[in-house]
């Protein structure tokens, strides 16, 4: 029996588009893009490549992608050569930088590598060029690595003179260009040699560029030269090297720079948690005088020292002086603070209620404050003491603002208080604030299960539904249907990096709301989840706070079901709902498969290394590279069951699992034992770690409404 692409594409044998420029029939592109993504290359040439046709005609996109997708092809079956012929006539039609990003692909795959560089030089010329940048940077360091290649580059990158930094503010390609140039005694000008310098990429590039700087350019530096430097660096996380850099740096520079230049010294020594050397450097007067760094600076960096080496008693010393010289320090709330914080770790409750008190006396309406309120609010409700922690949820609740994440908290506590103490009325009046305006937030959802009213028939829920009945929008402008058109043809020959980078760069300026939700559609269609994650976060989070879950597609577009015949079946055989397991990847990597985290955990369910190769062991899967870790259906397979194991040792409860699964079932364990009593929702309030409170309130949100959209 034949298998319907088969059925297809036999209907597809009979299409004929001749040299009349018309087509005779146009079937759905859609047919070619499964046909692709089932890795039927030698299809598509048969079928597209025989298009006689040399020009768009009336039905130009269709051309135009037929000729992209056949060159593809062809760059896959290793057919280069064939590949550009289709790219080339591709390049008549509506999207010209299209065909010449491929071009040169194909070039480069067949060795002309001259041509390459013709057809890259064209591409800078486009409109859209900006967006190629990354993927052009990335072919010229991978194919031109010999000799007479490296001159050949330097050639070309030396007539680049109307937009040199386009191409130059790449690490390598500027290495090879500066080294090229004194190879071949070509002089460069001094903001040409200055970009590598400005722009390093790791350590390494740091450290070169900085020894090829000429004394004379070092000494010529402007301070903003000097700052851009420090600041990619820092946004590098190359602290360690920058502890060492600055010193070199400062020399010779004017008081002004050097007091900049201290304080980013003084941050990456504490980045790098060079505590007690940054303390001493303070104490015996150096910071002080050698980089011109104020005494109010020094108390407020000292004491956070302090509290982070857990000496607070004499961080106390050090907030007691700050306070002197300037009592309304806007550092102040974030020190007390952070004292009381650590003051209650070590279990000194006295004390880390007087840093609380002070905090709030002495700043009524800072953010920090907020914080303290709920701190006491909840060690009140903690000890029964419910008048009291009422009396601080009402004061912190009057700081908050209407879409403070923390304001949801405050109502959701102060409505199970007034539970506890049967004041009916009040409850439910803050009840049916938590569902009419934070209804989908986790509290919200909290809430709406320990009322007990069944979906659509309360009241708040018909306000909800009323709200959703109407929700106005505006037209799309030309320009926009424009670019909607392109990003649909970028979609279709698989240029997703492309479109998903042009749609975030567009969404930064003045659109109509049609334009935003189109958008979303298109990412949607494309399954391009990632960046519709994005998306959604940017613009449509607050609208979904109180919208009815289900009715709006946006509920689908912010909780899609990438993968969803695979996760079904792994999740299914792991003993653990699959919604589940889609909470858990939404809130681990947002749907990106090729992330990777700040300790190495990879992929949609952000397994670490060691995680992953235990759990194929146990499936007997050999993990020979771990780049095979990012593959979605291996992450998903490892990573369900993983959750599965998770789960059945506490006993399939979300919180705890999820707990787990962020910060490991050790930890976990520990915080059983030690809240033994509490019930889920008051145990998620004691978590120790912010970073796993926050996660689990996220995955129990994410999964109470995957199960509200699909519960049909």
């Amino acid at each position: 029996m034949l298998k319907p692409t088969h059925i297809r594409l036999l209907f597809l044998g009979f299409l004929s588009l001749s040299a009349s420029s018309s087509f005779a029939l146009v079937p759905e592109w859609n047919v070619y893009r499964d046909v692709f993504l089932d890795g039927g290359c030698p299809r598509i040439i048969k079928e597209l490549g025989s298009i006689k046709v040399t020009s768009p005609g009336p039905h130009g996109d269709f051309w135009s992608k037929s000729m992209l997708l056949v060159g593809k092809c062809l760059l896959k079956e290793q057919q280069p050569v064939k590949a550009k012929k289709f790219f080339l006539l591709s390049s008549k039609g509506a999207y010209p930088d299209a065909a010449l990003y491929h071009l040169t692909q194909a070039n480069l795959e067949a060795g002309e590598k001259s041509k390459a560089l013709e057809y890259i030089a064209q591409l800078l010329k486009q409109p859209k060029h900006k967006f190629y940048l990354a993927r052009v940077h990335t072919l010229l360091r991978e194919n031109f690595k010999s000799d007479d290649e490296k001159e050949m580059l330097f050639r070309f990158l030396s007539k680049q003179r109307e937009n040199p930094k386009l191409l130059l503010k790449d690490a390598v390609l500027h290495q090879i260009f500066m080294t090229q140039s004194d190879k071949m005694h070509q002089p460069v000008a001094k903001e040409l040699r200055l970009l590598g310098w400005m722009y390093p990429e790791d350590v390494e590039s740091a450290k070169m560029a900085h020894k090829a700087i000429w004394p004379t350019d070092f000494q010529d530096l402007s301070h903003d030269q000097i700052k851009l430097r420090v600041r990619n660096l820092q946004k590098l996380n190359l602290h360690q090297y920058l502890g060492n850099h600055l010193l070199i740096l400062a020399e010779g520079r004017d008081a002004k720079l050097r007091r900049w230049l201290g304080n980013a010294l003084i941050k990456s020594h504490f980045k790098t948690k060079h505590y007690k050397n940054l303390s001493s450097s303070i104490e015996n007067g150096e910071l002080g005088k050698k980089w011109g760094i104020s005494n109010k600076n020094l108390l407020y960096w000292n004491a956070l020292i302090k509290i982070k080496r857990w000496k607070l008693q004499e961080a106390v010393g050090h907030i007691e002086s700050l306070k002197k010289i300037d009592p309304k320090n806007s550092r102040l709330p974030f020190l007390y603070f952070s004292l009381a914080k650590n003051y209650k770790t070590r279990r000194r409750p006295k004390d880390a209620h007087q840093w609380l008190s002070r905090l709030i006396h002495e700043f009524p309406k800072h953010h920090q404050t907020m914080k303290a309120h709920w701190e006491q609010a909840w060690k009140h409700y903690t000890r029964n003491q419910h008048h009291s922690s009422l009396k601080h949820l009402d004061a912190g609740l009057s700081l908050t603002s209407k879409h403070s994440k923390i304001r949801p908290q405050f109502i959701y506590w102060k409505a199970k208080i007034h539970a506890l103490l049967k004041h009916e009325k009040e409850s439910d009046k803050l009840y049916g604030e938590l569902l009419s305006k934070y209804a989908n937030t986790y509290y919200g959802l909290r809430g709406l299960l320990e009322q007990e009213e069944p979906e659509g028939e309360s009241g708040t829920m018909k306000i909800l539904a009323k709200k959703d009945q109407h929700r106005p929008g505006q037209e799309l402008s030309s320009e926009e249907e424009i670019f909607l058109n392109r990003w649909e043809f970028l979609f279709d020959i698989f240029d997703t990096e492309q479109a998903e980078a042009e749609i975030l760069n567009a969404l930064k300026n003045d659109h109509s709301r049609s334009f935003s939700r189109k958008i979303c559609e298109l990412l949607n269609h494309y399954e391009a989840f990632h960046t519709l994650q994005k998306v959604i976060a940017n613009h449509y989070i607050f609208v979904l706070y109180d919208q009815k879950i289900g009715e709006d597609p946006l509920w689908e577009f912010a909780f899609p079901r990438p993968y969803w015949a695979h996760v079904r079946e792994v999740a299914s055989k792991a003993g653990i709902d699959p919604y589940f397991a889609l909470a858990i990847m939404r809130e681990e990597s947002h749907f990106n498969p090729n992330a990777i985290s700040r300790s190495e955990a990879m992929g949609l369910m952000q397994l670490m290394p060691a995680t992953a190769k235990e759990q194929a062991g146990r499936h007997k899967i050999q993990i020979r590279d771990l780049e095979e870790i990012f593959d979605p259906f291996l992450n998903t397979l490892l990573g369900t069951h993983y959750l599965g194991k998770i789960a059945s040792r506490f006993n399939d409860e979300l919180v705890y699992t999820a707990g787990g699964y962020n910060a490991g079932p050790t930890n976990m364990k520990r915080w059983l034992k030690t809240y033994n009593g509490a019930s889920p929702e008051e145990f998620v309030e004691h978590i120790p770690f912010q970073e796993t409170r926050e996660y689990v309130k996220r995955v129990y949100r994410s999964y109470q409404i995957y199960l509200q959209i699909y519960s049909s």
